[in-house]
């Protein structure tokens, strides 16, 4: 069997027991331990998925069982433990968005090549095998030149004390699932944008709770995108070009499948490439694979700042503090 990854958790959330829960179907992955601020919510986690337990995040950064680090913390916080991890000798997978602005993202890269540590930033569903092919389709020419693309992520679930309400953690819509849509929006237009513009209704707490905006890939392509934490949306891409157009519903929860429809809208194909586990799994194993054997991750550094600056940009023009 090819040799695994042990994994520490930083974070006892939602999205950590979503991470936890399927590394049981990761073939390469295995959970060692979790760390979580109160010894309780740590002691809870561990017996339920299985991990050795820790009432403090240092602890689990110096577990020996533990390779590489799985940070579901709040936006502010990436920064700083992404980096202490890093220093302890740990790789490291940071949730979405990697940090809190570019600056940040930088120095977490930087500390990352001086260690000799892989560090990723989580876009789980970039690691899903029909993103991957419906990245290949459209820059491949089975649409033509690609002129607009229009995507949504947007969800009314939160409490208003959730961290995504507080600006000093660096909430809003478009850290939460607004950088969705811009990481897609720039893999399918294959580049950087060179003008961005954004719009967006401020929650009484600060931070944008839903938002719209373009990317402008050199007069070439245009991004079109909406985000929003307290509205529910149709959450389909689509992605439109010189000879035909593709739709995708909810790539970010991938169903295994994109539409291509060709020629004057008659001819409809279903492409499929299925998942080989959950996302969250196929996500692990690929860190393995990227930290064992050298094999590229979807989720390049470049990628990653190249985000980081467009989210910069955006909350910059609409007054929301970074």
């Amino acid at each position: 069997m090819s040799k695994p990854l042990h994994w520490g958790i930083l974070g006892t959330g939602r999205i950590a027991r979503k991470f936890a829960g399927q590394l049981g179907g990761a073939s390469r992955g295995k959970l060692a331990s979790v760390g979580s601020r109160g010894v309780e919510s740590a002691e809870e986690f561990g017996q339920q998925y299985g991990a050795l337990t820790f009432g403090d995040y240092d602890a689990v950064l110096a577990d020996p069982q533990v390779d590489a680090v799985y940070i579901s913390l709040p936006n502010a916080l990436h920064h700083r433990w992404t980096l202490r991890a890093l220093n302890k000798g740990k790789h490291v997978l940071c949730e979405k968005p990697i940090a809190g602005n570019t600056a940040e993202a930088e120095e977490m890269f930087d500390t990352a090549r001086r260690r000799g540590r892989l560090l990723v930033e989580a876009f789980m569903y970039r690691f899903h095998p029909a993103i991957g092919r419906l990245i290949e389709t459209v820059r491949g020419g089975a649409i033509g030149d690609v002129k607009l693309i229009r995507s949504h992520f947007t969800f009314n679930r939160l409490e208003p004390a959730d961290v995504r309400f507080q600006p000093r953690l660096a909430g809003g819509s478009m850290m939460d699932v607004g950088c969705y849509c811009i990481n897609l929006s720039r893999a399918l237009a294959g580049g950087e944008p060179t003008a961005v513009h954004a719009a967006a209704h401020l929650h009484p707490s600060g931070v944008d709770d839903y938002a719209a905006g373009t990317l402008d890939f050199d007069g070439r392509t245009l991004a079109a995108f909406t985000c929003g934490m307290t509205v529910e949306a149709n959450r389909t891409t689509y992605v439109g070009g010189s000879d035909g157009y593709i739709e995708i519903d909810c790539p970010w929860f991938c169903d295994d499948t994109f539409t291509l429809v060709t020629g004057q809208g008659d001819t409809r194909h279903t492409v499929r490439a299925e998942a080989t586990a959950g996302l969250y799994a196929m996500e692990a194993d690929g860190m393995a694979a990227a930290v064992h054997e050298g094999v590229d991750v979807p989720v390049t550094e470049a990628d990653s700042l190249g985000n980081m600056r467009v989210l910069d940009q955006l909350r910059q023009q609409v007054g929301v503090p970074f």
